[in-house]
């Protein structure tokens, strides 16, 4: 059983390694802030979810758990708040062609 835990833990880890991968791809090769910024938050936040899993599985002390288990809590807890405070950032400073309407601007206006 301990061995089929470290095989699993161990592919956890590569596929989490894989996808931190893929984000600092997606931030090098995307244009746009915003595409730069969701490629920066949400695949990185999956790998390091994915990393904490397989050395949860690995370790499998209580003490390495239960870290693990906070770190991978506080990632999610924390990465959508910068992201967004981020992303507000850059939407007051830099004028990015919009799709449809541009909600934040059109309150920001009517506050005003």
């Amino acid at each position: 059983m301990g061995s089929f835990l470290d095989f699993v833990g161990g592919i956890a880890m590569v596929v989490g390694a894989l996808f931190a991968l893929l984000a600092a791809i997606g931030v090098h090769k995307f244009r746009d802030p915003f595409s730069r910024m969701h490629a920066a938050a949400k695949s990185p936040t999956l790998g390091l979810v994915l990393v904490t899993i397989g050395a949860a599985l690995q370790i499998r002390t209580f003490n390495a758990v239960m870290t693990l288990t906070l770190v991978a809590i506080l990632q999610l807890l924390t990465s959508p708040v910068g992201t967004h405070l981020a992303a507000r950032a850059v939407h007051l400073r830099v004028d990015v062609r919009q799709d449809g309407v541009d909600e934040l601007r059109r309150d920001q206006d009517a506050a005003q």
